[in-house]
């Protein structure tokens, strides 16, 4: 895994089975307020399978940043990138979770 927080000369899968991200309290609600409905709701946790995806962290490939911030860049629009790519296993999950 990267020593740093952007994306940028990123290559090799991410290996690990933990949760990277910075909102682990904004899920702990979630899963409560799902769990306590009184209509049951299906909820896709999609966070580990985007949080895990490098290609969905497109970090200086967003030609928004100038060449000193493409030296170490502190920010990456994480959807909106190269397709095919994380929003279509989005799409698929959603897709199959439609017709199942």
């Amino acid at each position: 895994m990267a020593t740093t927080k952007n994306c940028y000369g990123e290559t090799a899968p991410i290996r690990s089975t933990t949760y990277p991200g910075a909102y682990p309290e904004q899920k702990r609600v979630v899963d409560m307020v799902v769990r306590e409905m009184k209509n049951p709701a299906y909820l896709l946790d999609i966070t580990m399978l985007s949080a895990l995806r490098k290609d969905g962290h497109p970090s200086v490939y967003s030609g928004e940043l100038s060449p000193q911030k493409r030296v170490n860049p502190n920010r990456a629009d994480c959807s909106h990138w190269c397709l095919p790519g994380l929003p279509d296993t989005w799409n698929e999950l959603f897709s199959t979770a439609l017709l199942h």
